[in-house]
């Protein structure tokens, strides 16, 4: 029987070989990732933040975050005052727990995790239990 590949390797030489192959390939598409301008997300226009808050809806982040990213009984509340965008975009491609994962570009652009962030920056944080006389009652 002719086969079309001829394959120099075989077994876990082939393996190796393969996985080799795939990571000369995957360097140059990591750097041109890498070349891409971070979106500035420190001085968040109103047009950026009305952005995010449709993004927040149209991505489905509010199921489980609440509608402003107050939190529910299936995702916490993101409280985006202690951690960077960066830190925020990576966990956003690759979370922990089951979070859903929104790896690629295509699945949610740079530019709108940004105005997500934007949006979630512009929420006023939740006042101090301490400061509700209600739930200070002795």
């Amino acid at each position: 029987m002719n086969h079309f590949f001829v394959y120099p390797f075989s077994g876990r030489r082939f393996f190796w070989a393969m996985g080799a192959t795939l990571l000369i390939l995957a360097i140059p598409a990591a750097r041109v990732q890498a070349q891409q301008p971070t979106p500035k997300v420190d001085t968040a226009s109103a047009e950026n933040v009305e952005k995010g808050k449709r993004n927040f809806v149209t991505y489905v982040c509010s199921a489980c975050h609440g509608y402003s990213g107050q939190g529910t009984e299936r995702g916490p509340r993101l409280d985006t005052n202690r951690i960077p965008f960066p830190a925020f975009a990576r966990y956003v491609r690759q979370p922990a727990g089951s979070m859903p994962r929104y790896g690629t570009q295509k699945q949610i652009s740079d530019s709108a995790l940004a105005d997500i962030y934007a949006f979630l920056k512009s929420v006023p944080p939740p006042p101090d239990p301490k400061s509700i006389p209600l739930l200070n009652d002795d």
